[in-house]
């Protein structure tokens, strides 16, 4: 600049193109020496441009802060950082925020902002920018993904969620009845210098004979025995079977037999009737190699006999005893696992018929004898107390045998719960399907290797002893006899089991009322305790029965019987706890061929301790320990390991992803996007991993027939906890406008209520391919299936 007016110098316009410190002025004049001013520093000039640092084209999941902030550069028309200049940030496009909405710069020019996504997948947009600058923004863009969550927590509840059974008790209970003209007599040990009833002495042969002979001479010194007969000598049970020749006599007999002090007890001579089944028809002709399986696989699933079945079938080194009515050796379905050293023990009585006249309650005219074949079998009248005529439809212990072990896998007729094992039939029950007190005793001392009276004066051992005893009779009154015959065989080593009735009611039934007997009651495919069952303290056990009144003979349990009208082995299916017993004794039989050295009480806790449990929970008068379970008892645990798996389905029924829960049942299915979803669960086994396989626990949040859309719109947790059972339709849903939901991949149980039910379901097929649809039956079994098509 030139020398100005009064010597002065100025500087208008000074412009610097970098701002910085240290920077000096000097004015130079002519002639004379430089002069220099201060150090000053220069500053940026005014904000002209913003522009992006960092942080633009990130991808994270919606609803979310992006891992690197945001941030801009502000700079002065020379390039030089601008510090102290607010910037504003704005969210253009996605949802979301930028914080702080304002931020100053730095000493570098910098400023930042941390971006969080909108809740929704996309491009999210967003601009930072310095007043003044309008036509300078700093522009940003993220990728969002999806990021729903769908959670909960998915419980477990075995069966099918039924309401409690209800019970229709009959008009009046079964009532004790007796022999007309006997008496039992029983001795005490002590008198007779002998051991105690039950000790395994008191079973060696020449201790029975010696008591045998000593019994008779005792009898025949007192001052009644000019009043009765002698008619058999138990000396395994120290007791005598006596017939008055008055039976008008019998109450002042039976005192002056009682004022013997050697003497522990005198009763009659009580009569035990079969427990009684219901005939569902005149049976199945027998089809050679048309296995009737299906027709059996409702009560062996209850039990899980085919898992079971995969451990073992049975051996032919078991041997079971059937005390009962008899049996039949030329039953194709049975008789390669019958033994020959059975049993007659059926005394010869009279029966009156319905049509006038007699016949013998024994059928083969000779009494006790080594033959246990059934030579008749007749329909029984309650009402008039006599019998009708030869059967259809009969062999009460033929059918229980066929339950416990027919042959199989054998292309014939029927399975067992064995399909190998040795069946000793022990006949104790007469024509009629009655049997005193008396007889039974002695059927199952012989059954489990204990000398019995052979009715001529001595007595018959069996060259074995049976390891389970199956009892499907009984009676309403107790009996000391009989009890010490189950104490006997129980000590021996025998398991003793037997049916708890079929009055539908608590009223005691023996010998399954006896604490050493293992008492029986019965359930229908329901799983449900069977409206005939009888029910009590007394129970211990459950196990398939039939029950008729769910649905007919499908309901009912299918083994082997016998026309004696026409003289032929047929099939047939019936109710009962008699039909219950045997199951639990073949169970038993199994867990032998597994392991021979468990003992009465290993059997015992084998069995109950591993039943399911059912009813109430733990032990109740219904279903006792619970019903039993043939894998269970046999891997000594309660259900095969299983764990549970989430299934996340799309709204098009598309499986989208399955995850398994953890051990509190918890899962998440995560970046999910906004859409409608259901949520199913269900139990593997094994670590197989596969689930809504039938008979399997399987559901969806809102049940499966009625399942609940989740539905998915944005970045945000959405509960959804659900408990899952065995799946049942929800009716109605006969029409395609009721129609319940199935899942593909799951399964649901279903009935026929009535012959003009129709159930439709509807399925959502995703995309095209071949799919299959298959109508089974609940647990395997026909049911009301042998009806159904799948249309």
């Amino acid at each position: 600049t030139a020398l100005a007016v009064a010597g002065v110098a100025t500087f208008n316009d000074l412009r610097l193109d970098k701002r910085g410190a240290g920077y000096r002025l000097r004015a130079v004049a002519a002639g004379l020496a430089p002069d220099t001013s201060d150090a000053f520093t220069v500053r940026a000039g005014p904000p002209a441009r913003i522009i992006v640092q960092a942080g633009n084209g990130q991808t994270a999941p919606a609803g979310t802060a992006l891992p690197i902030p945001y941030l801009v550069d502000v700079r002065d028309a020379f390039d030089n950082p601008v510090s102290g200049a607010t910037v504003s940030w704005t969210v253009s496009g996605g949802g979301g925020t930028v914080n702080p909405a304002q931020s100053s710069t730095d000493s570098t020019g910098h400023a930042s902002g941390v971006r969080t996504l909108g809740l929704h997948a996309g491009t999210h947009t967003a601009a930072a920018a310095v007043a003044g600058l309008a036509d300078s923004v700093a522009s940003f863009s993220a990728t969002a993904t999806p990021n729903g969550t769908i959670s909960g927590t998915i419980t477990t509840t075995s069966g099918f969620l039924a309401p409690p059974a209800t019970f229709t008790a009959p008009a009046a209970a079964q009532q004790p009845a007796y022999t007309a003209d006997e008496l039992i007599v029983t001795y005490r040990a002590s008198a007779l210098g002998a051991p105690p009833v039950g000790s395994a002495a008191l079973a060696a042969p020449a201790t029975a004979a010696g008591l045998g002979v000593a019994i008779r001479a005792r009898l025949s010194a007192l001052p009644a025995a000019a009043q009765f007969l002698v008619r058999g000598v138990s000396p395994a049970l120290l007791a005598a079977r006596v017939q008055l020749r008055d039976s008008l006599q019998r109450d002042a007999i039976a005192a002056a037999l009682r004022r013997d002090p050697a003497i522990e007890s005198v009763e009659r001579n009580g009569l035990v009737r079969l427990d009684t089944h219901r005939r569902s028809g005149s049976g199945v002709a027998a089809v050679p190699g048309d296995p009737l399986y299906p027709r059996q696989a409702w009560h062996y699933g209850l039990i899980d006999l085919p898992r079971a079945w995969a451990i073992t079938t049975g051996s032919a080194a078991v041997l079971v005893a059937v005390v009962d009515n008899g049996i039949r050796y030329d039953h194709p379905a049975v008789a390669g696992n019958l033994t020959h050293d059975g049993y007659d023990f059926v005394s010869r009585t009279s029966v009156k018929q319905c049509s006038g006249g007699t016949i013998d309650e024994a059928g083969d005219g000779d009494g006790y004898d080594p033959d246990p074949v059934q030579p008749a079998d007749y329909d029984w009248d309650f009402k008039r107390s006599c019998v009708i005529g030869l059967t259809t439809s009969g062999n009460h212990g033929l059918h229980v045998a066929g339950t416990i072990g027919a042959v199989g896998n054998d292309g014939i007729g029927v399975t067992g719960v064995n399909w190998t094992v040795r069946i000793r039939p022990v006949r104790v029950l007469g024509v009629s399907g009655a049997g005193s007190f008396y007889d039974i005793a002695q059927g199952i001392l012989y059954a489990a290797g204990l000398p019995a009276d052979n009715g001529q004066g001595g007595t018959v051992t069996a060259p074995s002893a049976a390891r389970v005893v199956n009892l499907s009779l009984g009676g309403p009154s107790g009996s000391t006899t009989l009890h010490n015959a189950v104490i006997a065989a129980t000590n021996a080593g025998a398991l003793v089991v037997a049916s708890a009735g079929n009055d539908a009611n608590t009223s005691l039934l023996y010998p399954a009322a006896y604490p050493e007997a293992l008492s029986v009651s019965a359930v229908g495919p329901d799983g449900l305790l069977a409206s005939y069952s009888s029910y009590g303290s007394t129970v211990d056990i459950a196990a398939p029965g039939g029950d008729f009144a769910d649905g007919g003979a499908s309901f009912s349990v299918l083994s082997s019987a016998w026309n004696f009208v026409t003289g032929t082995p047929i099939y047939d299916a019936w109710d009962g706890t008699s039909m219950a017993a045997p199951h639990v004794t073949g169970v038993a039989a199994l867990l032998l061929a597994q392991d021979p050295s468990l003992t009465v009480a290993q059997l015992r806790a084998r069995l109950t301790t591993y039943a399911v449990d059912a009813g109430a929970p733990g032990p109740d008068n219904q279903y006792g320990a619970g019903i039993v379970n043939a894998r269970n008892s046999l891997t000594q645990s309660l259900a095969p390991p299983r764990a549970t798996y989430a299934r996340l389905y799309g709204a098009d029924g598309l499986l989208v992803a399955t995850t398994r829960t953890a051990a509190d049942g918890s899962y998440a299915f995560t970046g999910l996007g906004d859409a409608s979803y259901m949520v199913y669960g269900g139990t593997d086994e094994s670590g197989d991993g596969q689930v809504g396989l039938p008979g399997r626990l399987w559901g969806a949040l809102g049940g499966s027939a009625t399942p609940a859309a989740v539905t998915v719109d944005g970045a945000a947790n959405y509960p959804a906890t659900f408990a899952i059972a065995l799946p049942t339709e929800v009716e109605p849903n006969n029409t395609a406008g009721q129609a319940n939901a199935l899942a593909l991949g799951g399964y649901v149980n279903a009935a026929i209520g009535s012959s003009s039910d129709v159930d439709v379901f509807r399925v959502r097929i995703p995309q095209t391919g071949t799919y299959t649809f298959e109508t089974s039956a609940v647990n395997g079994a026909c049911g009301f299936a042998l009806e159904a098509n799948t249309v």
